[in-house]
C-alpha cells in the first residue's frame, strides 16, 4: 500500500536538498589552482590531489595553501592560517585567545592533540569578582592568561618543517599592507561595534573610516599595531609575545581597569603551554572518530552521541532531516549534552569519568530513554538530564558535582589541513565572544578573551573557578578514519552548537553517503540537555534552520518541541560554520569543504 505521507516527506526532503545546493551556488569544485579568483564565495569547496586546506576566511586559507605549495607539511599550514585568522577574522580568534589542535602525525603513525586553551590567573580565585558573574562575563576580570601565541610557536618548532618567519610571513603582510572586510566581518563590527569602541584609543583608526563610521564590506582593514606585534613574535618566537613591550602592555593596559593578570602569568603561560595530551577516541559503525579531550567537553558529546546512534542501528534507514530522524539525532544530543552538563571539567582539577561516558554499555542504558514518538523531556517529568557512568569507569568516583548552567558564545573559528604526506591537522581556536572583552592592550593590535565566563562562582560545580583551571568548551577539532586509512577531518565554531554541526555532517557523510559540501550545506537543528527556559512549559526547545522550519515544524510540535527558527536566511551561522576536508581514498584526491555559514573556503592543488 503506497504511504503517501512518507512520499510527501521524501520529496520535501529532496527540495531541503536542493535548497542546500542552491545556496553555494551551481558551480563545481575546480581543480586548476589559479585559475580562478581564491576569494570567490560563490564555489566554497575545492578537490585536489597533493594538499588541502579549508579555513573560515578565504584569505586565511590562502596563506595556508601557500605554505603548503612552497614544500611545508599540514603542521606548517595550519599555524600559517591561525596567525592569518586573527588579522582577517579578529572577531573570532587571534593572539589574545587561545585553542586546540588535534593532528595525525603520518611519519610517526600516531594521533596528538596539542591543548593550548587559556587559563584562571594565579589571584584568580572566587573571592576577586565581588560582581559574580558580571565579573567572568565582561571586563577585564572575564580574561583568561593567553595561550595562543606559546601553542602555535611550539607546535610549529615541533612538527614544523618550514621557519617560523615563513609561516608568519602571511599574516605580517595581511596585518601591514590591508585586506578586504568579508560580508561575514562588516556585519560583525556593526554588530559588535560597541565592543570594538571600549578600547577606542586603539581601534578607532583601524575598525572606522572616519573614526565613527563602522568599516563596511569591501573596505580595507589595516592593522600596523598587529602587524609589528606579529613581526615581534617572528623575530624572538614565544618571548616576542610573553616578554618585553608586548607582554607589559597587557599586563599594564589590564591593571587599568582592575585586571589582574601578572608578568609571571604571562611568563607561566610561556613555559608550560601548550599542554601535549591525547584526544579521545572511540568508533562509530567502523570508523574511527578521534577528537579534543578535556576540558573541551565537545569530543565526549560527540563520541557519545554517535554510541547511542549505533545502538539506535543505522540512521541511514530514516529519511534525511525527517521527523523521525530529527527526534533520534536530537534525543542522542540532548542525553549526551545532559552529561557533560554534570561531568565535564578541567581534568586537571576534577575527576571526570571519561572512560564510563564513552562506554558502549553506557549508551546503551542511556538509550533507554528515547522515545520514538516524543522529544526527551528530562526534567520535565521528574527526570535528571544527566545518567551515572561511574559504574563503567574503573576509577571510583571520589567528588560529586551539581550540574553546570552557562552559555559559552560563538566568536570561534575552525580550520583543517592535510598535506602529501599523509599529516592531518584540525584546529579550533577562540576569543570567546565576538570580539573576546573589548581590551586591545595598547599598542598590541589584538583583543583580549573574555574567556572567564566559561567558569561559575557555585563551589559545587565542577566549573568552579580555580587559578590556573581551563575553561571548560564545546571546541572539538576532529579526524576520522576508516580501515586504518584517512576519511575526513572537520571542526566547527558554534559555541554549545559545535557538537551537534559536527555530529551533523558526520551522518550526513557516513550514513547518508554525502560529499564533504553537501554534507556542510544541509540545514542543521539543535537541542540541548536544558528544558525550555520557559519552565511552565512542558515542550523541549529545539532550534531549526529556517530552510527546514516549514517541513518539520507541525509534526516536532506534535512530539512535544517547542520549534525555534533561528537567522534570517535559510540557512544561518547561529548553527555552527563547518571547515573541513574528505579523503577519496580510491581516487586518491582530497575534497576541502567550507560552510556558506560564513566566509569559508576551501583550497589545494
Amino acid at each position: 500500500m503506497i504511504n503517501l505521507q512518507s512520499i510527501k516527506r521524501y520529496v520535501l526532503s529532496l527540495i531541503v536538498v536542493f535548497i542546500a545546493i542552491a545556496l553555494v551556488g551551481c558551480k563545481t569544485p575546480n581543480e586548476k589552482p589559479g585559475e580562478y579568483d581564491y576569494t570567490d564565495l560563490s564555489v566554497r569547496d575545492y578537490i585536489s590531489k597533493n594538499g588541502s586546506v579549508a579555513a573560515a576566511n578565504p584569505y586565511a586559507a590562502k596563506a595556508g595553501l601557500d605554505i603548503l605549495k612552497a614544500g611545508g607539511n599540514a603542521f606548517d599550514a595550519a599555524v600559517a592560517m591561525s596567525f592569518a585568522l586573527g588579522v582577517v577574522e579578529p572577531n573570532g580568534s587571534g593572539l589574545g585567545g587561545g585553542g586546540i589542535l588535534v593532528a595525525y602525525d603520518a611519519s610517526a603513525g600516531e594521533y596528538i592533540s596539542y591543548n593550548f586553551r587559556e587559563f584562571v590567573p594565579a589571584a584568580g580565585d572566587a573571592s576577586i569578582y565581588p560582581n559574580g558573574a558580571v565579573d567572568l562575563d565582561y571586563g577585564p576580570l572575564s580574561c583568561g592568561v593567553p595561550t595562543q601565541v606559546a601553542g602555535l610557536i611550539t607546535i610549529q618548532e615541533e612538527r614544523g618543517i618550514k621557519t617560523r618567519q615563513e609561516v608568519m610571513e602571511p599574516a605580517i603582510d595581511l596585518a601591514l599592507n590591508g585586506v578586504p572586510v568579508t560580508p561575514e566581518l562588516a556585519q560583525n563590527i556593526n554588530d559588535c561595534f560597541y565592543i570594538i569602541m571600549d578600547s577606542r584609543s586603539e581601534t578607532k583608526d583601524v575598525f572606522t573610516s572616519d573614526g565613527i563610521t563602522p568599516l563596511t564590506t569591501g573596505e580595507l582593514l589595516i592593522q600596523k599595531d598587529l602587524a609589528h606585534t606579529l613581526q615581534l613574535i617572528s623575530d624572538q618566537g614565544s618571548a616576542g609575545f610573553y616578554q618585553g613591550e608586548v607582554a607589559l602592555s597587557i599586563v599594564n593596559t589590564l591593571a587599568k581597569k582592575g585586571g589582574i593578570i601578572t608578568l609571571d602569568d604571562l611568563e607561566y603561560a610561556m613555559n608550560n603551554y601548550p599542554i601535549v595530551e591525547k584526544p579521545v577516541q572511540g568508533t562509530y559503525h567502523g570508523y574511527d572518530i578521534v577528537s579534543a579531550t578535556t576540558p573541551s567537553s565537545g569530543g565526549i558529546i560527540l563520541l557519545e552521541a554517535l554510541n547511542m546512534l549505533e545502538v539506535y542501528g543505522n540512521v541511514g534507514d530514516l529519511e534525511h532531516n525527517s521527523l523521525e530522524y530529527i527526534n533520534v539525532v536530537a534525543t542522542a544530543m540532548q542525553l549526551a549534552y545532559g552529561d557533560k552538563r554534570k561531568y565535564i571539567a578541567d581534568s586537571r582539577f576534577v575527576d571526570v569519568p571519561i572512560q564510563g561516558l564513552l562506554s558502549k554499555a553506557y549508551a546503551e542504558e542511556r538509550w533507554q530513554k528515547f522515545n520514538p514518538n516524543q522529544a526527551y523531556l528530562g526534567r520535565f517529568i521528574g527526570d535528571n538530564d544527566f545518567g551515572n557512568p561511574w559504574p563503567y569507569q574503573s576509577n571510583a568516583q571520589k567528588t560529586a558535582f551539581s550540574e553546570t548552567e552557562y552559555d559559552e558564545h560563538f566568536s570561534t573559528t575552525t580550520f583543517s589541513a592535510a598535506d602529501k604526506d599523509g599529516n592531518i591537522v584540525s584546529v579550533t581556536q577562540t576569543i570567546n565572544h565576538f570580539f573576546g572583552n573589548g581590551i586591545v592592550p595598547e599598542g598590541t593590535g589584538f583583543f583580549l578573551n573574555n574567556q572567564l565566563s566559561s567558569f561559575t562562582l557555585t563551589a559545587t560545580s565542577a566549573s568552579y573557578v580555580k587559578p590556573f583551571k581551563q575553561p571548560v568548551s564545546h571546541i572539538m577539532p576532529t579526524i576520522i578514519m576508516k580501515d586504518g586509512n584517512p576519511y575526513a577531518t572537520l571542526g566547527s565554531p558554534g559555541s554549545m552548537r559545535i557538537p551537534s554541526a559536527v555530529l551533523q555532517v558526520i551522518l550526513n557523510m557516513i550514513d547518508f553517503g554525502m560529499d564533504i559540501q553537501t554534507a556542510i550545506n544541509m540545514p542543521r537543528f539543535y537541542s540541548y540537555a536544558c528544558a525550555s527556559t520557559d519552565y511552565s512549559s512542558t515542550s523541549k526547545d529545539i532550534y531549526v534552520e529556517r530552510a527546514l522550519y516549514k517541513t518539520v515544524k507541525e509534526g516536532l510540535t506534535a512530539m512535544n518541541y517547542n520549534v525555534i527558527v533561528e537567522g534570517s536566511g535559510d540557512i544561518d551561522l547561529y548553527f555552527g560554520g563547518v571547515q573541513g576536508i574528505r579523503f577519496i581514498y580510491e581516487e586518491g584526491k582530497l575534497h576541502g569543504g567550507a560552510d556558506p555559514r560564513r566566509d569559508g573556503k576551501a583550497l589545494g592543488y
